[in-house]
């Protein structure tokens, strides 16, 4: 991740894997749906070559999502790598909420992006799978003086940066 820091980033994002993710979305509707993006770090940015949909068990499915921990280890042993992990907010924008922001610890170490996609609710056709999704990318960014810091039993705080999305 730090070949990428300080520079413009951008998340590419194949459209057929963008569609999965859609799809996904819909058909978990009215719940907040979730899984795991695969890729690469690439120059300038992050290639996405894959989606892996893992089952919400977050007790408030409906606001909130837990990634099933057994399809979340099994992912980490696929040939691909984790590079993210995205999930949907069924009602509201598609920006990072109070809850995203304070959950980045359990995920920063590992990941660089995190997408955020939700039903496009000015459109009428919102809740068929066909419709479109409003998707956000940002990448996940561990507080610059910590990490220049020496080492502390204060866990570190993380930010989301936006990633410009290119689709391919």
């Amino acid at each position: 991740m730090a070949a990428l820091h300080g520079q413009q980033n951008t998340l590419i994002l194949p459209r057929s894997v963008e569609q999965e993710m859609s799809r996904h979305m819909h058909l978990s509707l009215p719940q907040e749906a979730c899984g795991v993006v695969l890729g690469e770090s690439a120059a300038g940015g992050i290639r996405i070559s894959r989606f892996q949909p893992i089952r919400n068990v977050a007790p408030d499915p409906l606001h909130h999502f837990s990634l099933d921990q057994t399809e979340w280890i099994q992912c980490f042993y696929s040939e691909c790598t984790i590079v993210g992990i995205f999930h949907s907010h069924p009602y509201t924008w598609p920006i990072p909420s109070q809850e995203d922001l304070q959950s980045l610890p359990h995920f920063a170490g590992m990941l660089q992006a995190y997408l955020i996609g939700a039903p496009d609710l000015s459109t009428p056709a919102s809740r068929e799978m066909a419709s479109p999704m409003l998707l956000n990318s940002y990448q996940i960014i561990a507080d610059e003086e910590q990490r220049r810091s020496e080492p502390s039993p204060i866990p570190p705080t993380y930010s989301l940066v936006p990633l410009a999305l290119c689709m391919t």
